[in-house]
């Protein structure tokens, strides 16, 4: 379901690519959304009773699908997994990569073993498993302890979702003492909505004053992901709601990339399949830092927010 940007823009890009194959004339091609996992788990189990679809490319809600795409795996029904894992194929971007890249930006400007950090998850599936995997196995190759790293702050799951980002970060600030938050230099969001709802948090008047302050004067370092043009105009310096002072006064502030266009990847692939061709299982897509550097050579999602 198109709740919030990244996934929006999937579904966005799953109807051209059912479009460019209807236009076709050779496959009949049909986009179907889900209002949750409950109501994805009722379509999949009829489309495996009803034979309604000769093959699937799927993005699964969460986790509690798993027993649903088991099924799924059994009934004949040929099919591509879209950014989790197992089936045909398995279509993704680099989650293991963004933690990784992440914690490398981290280390690189200057995180030490047993830093504060805080995490922002997405949701329970196994994306933000593999983002912190990725982040952690980065810290262990460093000379971070088991200690250490189980000793890494997280707010609650986000849900992807940027009020739902603002809103934790508004608790975590309420619940942090001052030395605390200016001991927290180093925040990874799993998504680039969340990143713009602790932007969103930083303009408002809904923050104590002096914790807003110790924030703006830690010198945090943010790191995100996925691509969403609001963050690149962010670091274009462009955003109608003007961040230039909220981001003038972190660190350093980058998005690692997350292209929902891969979907269309993860259709080419079921159409190699039907055709005969080989297919990589474990088909991965490389991520890229994207930072006020190098913006203008990335196309973002989504509506791009500009003065």
């Amino acid at each position: 379901n198109a709740d919030h940007g990244w996934t929006g823009a999937v579904m966005t890009y799953a109807q051209e690519k059912a479009q460019e194959l209807n236009d076709a004339g050779k496959y009949a091609a049909t986009v179907i959304t889900s209002s949750d996992a409950a109501n994805q788990i009722q379509q999949v189990e009829d489309l495996i009773e009803n034979k309604t679809a000769d093959y699937v490319v799927i993005l699964p809600q969460d986790n509690t699908l798993e027993n649903t795409m088991a099924k799924l795996a059994t009934s004949g029904i040929p099919y591509v997994m879209f950014d989790r894992s197992t089936a045909v194929a398995c279509v993704k971007g680099d989650n293991n990569g963004i933690g990784a890249e992440t914690a490398k930006r981290f280390i690189a400007d200057g995180m030490k073993a047993g830093d504060k950090v805080l995490i922002m998850p997405g949701d329970n599936s196994s994306v933000p498993t593999m983002r912190n995997d990725g982040f952690f196995s980065v810290l262990k190759e460093n000379g971070w302890t088991e200690e250490q790293i189980a000793a890494i702050q997280s707010t609650d799951y986000t849900g992807w979702s940027r009020s739902k980002g603002k809103e934790l970060f508004i608790n975590w600030l309420d619940a942090s003492t001052v030395e605390d938050i200016t001991a927290t230099k180093w925040i990874f969001t799993h998504d680039d909505e969340i990143a713009m709802g602790i932007l969103e948090a930083l303009k408002s008047s809904e923050i104590d004053a002096e914790k807003k302050d110790a924030f703006l004067n830690a010198g945090v370092h943010l790191g995100t992901s996925s691509g969403l043009n609001e963050i690149y105009s962010v670091l274009k310096g462009i955003h109608q709601k003007d961040y230039t002072a909220e981001v003038a006064k972190l660190a350093d502030l980058f998005s690692v990339t997350y292209d929902p266009a891969m979907i269309k990847a993860a259709v080419d692939d079921m159409v190699t399949h039907i055709e005969g061709g080989t297919v990589t299982q474990d088909h991965v897509i490389a991520v890229s830092v994207v930072d006020a550097t190098n913006v203008n050579d990335f196309q973002g999602f989504g509506d791009a927010v500009s003065k």
